[in-house]
């Protein structure tokens, strides 16, 4: 049997694609298929640029969506793979490098209990030109004297508290290995990758060598609304705090960490604080941070209001994260590794 079955997925982004599928037909293991969707209907552009580029290949399927599916419909199909033991998605906009597939599969292999691996991802900025620059950045830093080629983290990790460990577009899973197949299709497209990881069972594998690309398009999935935006962070942060112990000691890193960020992002605890009636998390708040949530809630008053009533306005996605985070038990938080940059 085929080792893995690919789902590469495209929306009228030929350029994109082109060179998404050029990494795929670079990859020093061979033993693959792939399932090429188009979630355009009126558009037969990938069609073509299979025939140019992969004339005749039989480990090649083209499926024409009959209907726009929508990104979360189109990543369901695809965590639930098929009947090959391993599955992976790679979206138009990323690519592999040649050795990705190779260096995935053989850690899986060596740790049989682990749900997914995913790669370390260089990160590139999309130019109004069309051109791509490298920003000479990766999404994780190596740890400080450290050059473990592989690091385990075991779920629930401090980092799950505010997004996703693992990348969709440099991952490669086991489909048996996941809780649910599906996302509830309510949950905003910016945090699917989050909600999906909180349904895998077993250690999580990141490759700390970069053997991918992640694109920094012009365009984001972010939702432009501010208060859809932050329900969506409430939602992946406040049932993580509510349902996973938190080593007191933590919670001053996690402040740090986030008042670093540009622009400051500490008025998130104040949100967790009011939402979950839980003054604790307020204990590392500096005065800065104080004037900082108030002038912010003085200033957007509707959208503090509206993010705040995240529960009410996105009960099924509220559900699904309760339901996931609770599996895991009551186990504390590790903190295996607390610095990535978010791309």
């Amino acid at each position: 049997m085929t080792r893995i079955r690919i789902f590469l997925c495209t929306c009228r982004r030929p350029q994109l694609l082109r060179r998404a599928l050029a990494s795929l037909l670079a990859q020093t293991f061979t033993d693959w298929i792939c399932e090429l969707h188009n979630d355009a209907p009126d558009d037969d552009v990938p069609r073509a640029i299979l025939a140019e580029l992969a004339p005749a290949d039989p480990r090649f399927s083209y499926v024409a969506h009959d209907r726009n599916w929508g990104a979360v419909a189109t990543f369901n199909h695809a965590y639930a793979g098929g009947p090959e033991p391993f599955a992976s998605l790679l979206e138009d906009d990323n690519w592999w490098d040649p050795t990705f597939l190779a260096a995935a599969l053989q850690t899986l292999d060596q740790h049989p209990a682990a749900s997914l691996v995913w790669a370390n991802m260089k990160l590139w900025q999309e130019k109004s030109d069309g051109t791509w620059t490298d920003t000479g950045a990766t999404i994780w830093a190596r740890p400080t004297g450290s050059d473990a080629p592989v690091i385990a983290f075991h779920p629930p990790e401090l980092l799950q508290a505010f997004d996703a460990l693992h990348s969709n577009g440099a991952m490669v899973f086991r489909p048996h290995t996941f809780r649910p197949k599906q996302v509830s299709p309510a949950l905003p497209f910016s945090i699917i990758e989050p909600a999906r990881e909180r349904a895998a069972k077993g250690p999580l594998l990141l490759l700390t060598a970069p053997l991918a690309h992640f694109a920094l398009t012009l365009a984001t999935a972010r939702d432009a609304d501010p208060a859809r935006w932050l329900q969506a962070k409430l939602l992946v942060a406040a049932s993580f705090f509510q349902h996973v112990p938190v080593p007191p000691a933590a919670y001053a890193d996690l402040w740090a960490r986030r008042r670093a960020q540009r622009p400051r992002d500490t008025g998130l605890f104040f949100c967790l604080a009011l939402a979950l009636r839980n003054p604790h998390l307020l204990r590392p708040a500096r005065l800065g941070d104080w004037i900082h949530f108030f002038l912010s809630a003085v200033r957007h008053p509707l959208r503090l209001a509206r993010g705040l009533r995240f529960r009410r306005e996105q009960p099924e996605a509220w559900a699904w994260f309760v339901a996931q985070t609770r599996d895991h038990g009551a186990r504390p938080a590790h903190a295996t590794v607390l610095a990535k940059h978010p791309p």
